[in-house]
Order: C-alpha cells, then sequence, then structure tokens
C-alpha cells in the first residue's frame, strides 16, 4: 500500500496557497477550498486535485454557461435578453430541477454543508449546458420557421435566466465572479439573497456585454 505523507516544509512538498490565489485570484481558490473539503474533517490538497476542479467546473462548466449565454444573446437577440414565450419539456425540466436544487442548497447552508451545496450548483449549472446543447439555439437561429424563432427567443432567455439563479448561489463563496457576471449581464441584484433565487423574468430586456473571461487556462511551462 502507497504511503501518504502530510505537507511540510522539511519534506518539500509544501504549497503556498497564495501561489495559487497569485495565479488565478481568491474567488477559484475559495471555491475549490470549499468545494473539496468537508468541514471539520481533514482533507488533501495539491496543485493537480486544484486544478481538476478549476478547469472541470469553473473553466470547462460555469465559465463556459457563461460565455454561451453571452454569445447567444449577441448573435441572435441584438446583446438584449429576450422574454420566454413558451414552456416546453426542456424549460419544464430545467425550471424543475432549479426548485429543488435552490431548496437544497438553501437547507445544506443551514446545515454547514457548503461542499455539496456547491456539487448541487454545479450539477445545476451542468443540467443548463445540457438545455443549451438540447436546444441548439445555433440551429435555430438559422431557421424561418416562427415556432423555431420563438424557441430562439425562449432558450436565450432561459439560458440566461438560469445563469442569474446558478450565479447567486456562488454569492458567498465567489463575490467577485458573481459581481462581473451580474455586470455583464446588465443585473443588479437586491438586498435580500433569498429573493434572488426566484425564477422569473427578471433579466428580460438587459443588454448583455459581448463575452467575458472568468477562468483562464493556465499556461503551461515552458519546454528547455
Amino acid at each position: 500500500m502507497q504511503s501518504v505523507s502530510k505537507m511540510s516544509k522539511s519534506t518539500g512538498n509544501a504549497l503556498n496557497p497564495l501561489d495559487l490565489v497569485t495565479e488565478f485570484g481568491a474567488d477559484a481558490f475559495r471555491y475549490f477550498l470549499i468545494r473539496e473539503m468537508n468541514v471539520g474533517q481533514d482533507s488533501d490538497f495539491t496543485r493537480e486535485q486544484f486544478l481538476v476542479r478549476y478547469n472541470s467546473e469553473l473553466a470547462n462548466n460555469f465559465g463556459n454557461l457563461v460565455n454561451r449565454t453571452l454569445n447567444m444573446a449577441n448573435r441572435f437577440a441584438g446583446a438584449i435578453v429576450p422574454a420566454a414565450e413558451v414552456a416546453e419539456d426542456a424549460e419544464n425540466e430545467l425550471g424543475a430541477l432549479w426548485e429543488t436544487t435552490r431548496d437544497d442548497v438553501i437547507a445544506l447552508h443551514e446545515g454547514f454543508q457548503f461542499h455539496t451545496a456547491l456539487e448541487k450548483t454545479m450539477f445545476f449549472i451542468t443540467a443548463t449546458n445540457a438545455y443549451i446543447e438540447k436546444r441548439a439555439p445555433w440551429k435555430l437561429g438559422k431557421s424561418t420557421e416562427a415556432h423555431d424563432q420563438t424557441l430562439l427567443r425562449t432558450s436565450i432567455a432561459t439560458m440566461a435566466e438560469a445563469l442569474r439563479l446558478g450565479t447567486a448561489l456562488l454569492t458567498a463563496v465567489m463575490p467577485t465572479t458573481v459581481e462581473k457576471i451580474n455586470g455583464v449581464l446588465g443585473y443588479t441584484p437586491g438586498a435580500n439573497w433569498r429573493d434572488e433565487l426566484v425564477w422569473g423574468g427578471r433579466l428580460t430586456g438587459m443588454q448583455v456585454a459581448e463575452a467575458l473571461v472568468l477562468f483562464p487556462r493556465p499556461e503551461k511551462p515552458k519546454t528547455p
């Protein structure tokens, strides 16, 4: 069995957390700590583990949702969030998942299970990306059928609202990131956090930015 040694300066395997904060930002580092570690228990901590979370959950999942939403709104809606006009199975399923996610996350916060709350939040963000794949607004945008255009506007509205809500769940962990996302969505949240967790059309008519780079890829070390 392979032995596991603790980090220490004497063994030369110490990792300075401030180096990760400098390279990736405090929000990403805070997300990793809370996502990876259960309150009151010991946990492993390596740069490799950090990069797995950073790339898979923040860059490829959360950051991807932000840029897809902004891109589709700019390409097909003149950078203005349209109103949702229909609610078919795809929209109803995502809305139902949101209701469950919101209630679970609130209960988990109250029980100090912050790592599981982040897991639930990321599951919802993953489901939103899956919704985008299902609706494929880039294909709807090429259609001249009236129903397809209705679905296009609805899909963009749904993407934006799901992004707003998923972002709201990360307020305590990633405040700077949340502020940036609300900024590019043209949205100013209210003072009561729980009031922000209601699915609706708060972004309808908002002008969005063209793009936002939140989680840039780490530079690969240069080979000699």
